[in-house]
């Protein structure tokens, strides 16, 4: 059972959903005891971290329960859901900010999740909008105005020099200096990577020019400086695939996360950060989770479609 000691640092949000998927496979057990329960509501007690974490996992499995199940076997037992001490309790608590953080926000395009688009705009520009993705327009006389609310979008801008051509993600704005980028949003952090010419990324605080071949982070109001990029791996999606070279298994997860549905926790701490090559299509999303197990030395168990643990193998 979860058991870290004392640590001198606050845990990270992946040890405690580490440790939030270790209380929900082990009160799913037939063997978990009076003790284990008590013990559990300990540590859901312990902080509303836990009780947030702990109360995704059970949404993705009631979310499961109410879906029949197609193999033949039939629905999802909802007795092994309710067997888990009585935490459907945090569902019930925090359904009201699950469904305003499922609710999707205002856009002119979007892509659901495993999904890609290209677009048009009214200037001739070209946007492909990767997996989860969604921007909104802000044309006027002044300016080409994009708004990209998530996900990540690569651009391919029409000359107008009269108009600049502008993305706006957080408080970070990506104007083109050349054609071809991209700007990504993923957990907290804003990635802009350059095809072709140039951009200049500026914030409240700092401007930074960046050329052909590299790429930024925004992240903590600071603009990291220009890093050359493999771009053609980093934009790989465009193909369908996505690529990995010496990436920690936890980064790659989190990557691979973004084009299925559902929750994917690597449960052991040094497979996590073990790196890893591999390639993989995403096309196929819903064989990615087969593709690591063959690829890779680790078992995946399976709780419902959109939740699954990777252990050692």
């Amino acid at each position: 059972m979860p058991n870290r000691g004392i640590q001198p640092d606050a845990p990270t949000s992946d040890e405690i959903s580490r440790d939030a998927a270790e209380w929900f496979a082990r009160l799913l057990d037939d063997s978990a005891t009076p003790n284990d329960r008590a013990a559990f509501r300990t540590w859901l007690e312990a902080s509303p971290k836990h009780a947030a974490a702990y109360a995704e996992l059970e949404r993705l499995w009631l979310g499961a329960a109410m879906v029949p199940d197609r193999s033949g076997t039939g629905p999802l037992s909802r007795r092994k859901l309710l067997k888990a001490g009585g935490a459907a309790a945090v569902v019930v608590s925090t359904g009201l900010a699950a469904a305003a953080y499922l609710r999707p926000v205002p856009a002119d395009y979007r892509t659901a999740i495993g999904e890609t688009a290209m677009v048009t705009l009214p200037d001739g520009s070209t946007v492909e909008l990767s997996t989860a993705s969604a921007i909104s327009l802000d044309f006027t006389a002044l300016e080409r105005g994009v708004l990209l609310h998530e996900g990540e979008a690569y651009f391919t801008v029409a000359s107008d020099a009269n108009r600049p051509f502008v993305v706006h993600a957080g408080t970070l704005k990506t104007a083109a200096l050349g054609t071809q980028f991209s700007v990504g949003i993923r957990e907290g952090a804003i990635t802009v990577a350059v095809a072709e010419h140039a951009v200049r990324v500026s914030s409240p605080f700092q401007s930074q020019d960046v050329q052909e071949g590299q790429s930024v982070v925004f992240a903590n109001d600071r603009i990291s400086s220009p890093a050359d990029t493999d771009i053609e791996s980093r934009l790989s999606w465009r193909d369908g695939k996505l690529v990995f070279i010496s990436t920690p298994l936890e980064n790659a997860v989190s990557t691979l996360s973004r084009w299925r549905r559902g929750k994917i926790i690597v449960m052991d701490t040094a497979l996590a950060k073990r790196p890893i090559s591999l390639i993989v299509d995403v096309r196929r999303a819903g064989n990615i989770l087969q593709t690591l197990e063959h690829g890779l030395p680790i078992r995946v168990d399976t709780y419902s479609p959109w939740l699954a643990l990777i252990y050692p193998r």
